[in-house]
Formats: structure tokens, C-alpha cells, sequence
């Protein structure tokens, strides 16, 4: 015969369903994104009230967990249809998109800059591009430098949206014209975002005159 636990004593074990996951993990940091909030390992982990090294049993390292945020990002922002785009509205959207999310979430630039792209969902945008560039005519090297300049666009562009109007040396020859152009948006926030538009105009107009020489 066994006994059975004296009444009021809590019986101790394992629970029965885990208390933290993966996915509570990833959805935490991408609320935190979401909401502006700095983004940390630490902070993610308090938001949880659990310990640091709690959350490295379900996530290997940060960069892990970065790379699960741009499996959202791609989620949030989709790229759909690249395949049945031309290639110069598929540069166009992929730009565009990617423009997006660092307009919707600041916070996001310096954090995606500083880890490599480990995510299968943003490589397989990258390389539906990539493809779609090659099918049309451009040879995987020229391919992969538009990727790169893609990239460089919507970074460079995100990094230089602030607030601020941009002033001008007015004693210098060109100077006043610079600052009238400035001084006419609303915004210089609105300047950068019509100056990014421009860019990859340019960029498609460039890669239009290279296709047909």
C-alpha cells in the first residue's frame, strides 16, 4: 500500500507545459520592437521575467534571435509575387519594402546592420531577386551588386532620417539653393523618403540602359 501526500502540501515536479518557448521569446522581442523599445537579450529576458541564461535553452545566441526577428519582419512586410513581377518592379518592391520597415521601426537599423542574415525567409527574397535579375539578362555577378545596392539604399536612407532640416553653408556658391530645397518639404524626414524614391528610379533606369547595350 502507498501512502498518500499529507493535505496542503504542494506535490513539486515538472510542469506540464513548458513556461517559456521559443516563440514566446521571439514574440516578446518583436513587441518590443514593434513598440520602440531598446532591444536587448536582458531586456527581452525581463519582459519575461525570467533569467538570461533561461532564454538560451530555447534560443542559441542573439544573433539566433535576430534572426527569428527578420522571420517576422518578412512576415509583417511581405514580398510576394517577385517571381511574377517584372525585374524592375521586383527591385522596386523588394526596395520599398525594406525601406518600410525602417521607417515603421527605427530601432531596427543599427540592430539588423551588426548581424549577418541567417533567416531563410529574407535569403529567399534575396535570391527570388537575384534570380528574376538573371532570368531577365544580368549575369549572377551584376545580380548580387544590385542586391548590395539595394541594401545600401534602404540602410543609407534610414540612417539619415531625423527630424532635423538639413542646413547648408550659405556662403558657399550653391549653398542658398540647397537650403531653399530643403526648406520647401514638410518634413526633412519627407525629403529623404522622395530623395530614396528617386534613387531607385535611377537605379532601374541604369540597369534599363545596361540590359540593352
Amino acid at each position: 500500500m502507498t501512502s498518500s501526500p499529507p493535505q496542503g502540501r504542494v506535490r513539486r515536479g515538472r510542469p506540464t507545459s513548458p513556461l517559456l518557448t521559443e516563440n514566446a521569446i521571439v514574440e516578446t522581442a518583436w513587441q518590443l520592437v514593434r513598440e520602440g523599445q531598446p532591444f536587448s537579450v536582458g531586456r527581452v529576458a525581463r519582459e519575461l521575467g525570467v533569467h538570461v541564461s533561461s532564454l538560451y535553452n530555447h534560443v542559441g545566441s542573439r544573433e539566433e534571435l535576430v534572426n527569428h526577428l527578420r522571420d517576422r519582419i518578412v512576415a509583417a512586410y511581405p514580398t510576394d509575387g517577385l517571381d511574377l513581377m517584372s525585374w524592375q518592379d521586383a527591385v522596386r518592391t523588394v526596395a520599398t519594402t525594406h525601406h518600410r520597415v525602417f521607417v515603421d521601426h527605427p530601432g531596427l537599423i543599427q540592430l539588423l546592420a551588426q548581424v549577418p542574415i541567417d533567416s531563410e525567409r529574407v535569403l529567399a527574397s534575396y535570391t527570388q531577386l537575384g534570380h528574376k535579375l538573371m532570368a531577365s539578362g544580368f549575369s549572377p555577378t551584376r545580380a548580387a551588386q544590385v542586391i548590395d545596392l539595394v541594401d545600401a539604399l534602404t540602410l543609407g536612407s534610414a540612417l539619415t532620417r531625423s527630424g532635423d532640416r538639413q542646413s547648408w553653408p550659405e556662403h558657399l556658391p550653391g549653398g542658398p539653393e540647397l537650403t531653399a530645397e530643403s526648406e520647401r518639404w514638410e518634413s526633412e524626414s519627407a525629403r529623404i523618403d522622395a530623395s530614396f524614391t528617386a534613387s531607385v528610379e535611377t537605379l532601374v533606369a541604369g540597369l534599363e540602359r545596361e540590359l540593352s547595350m
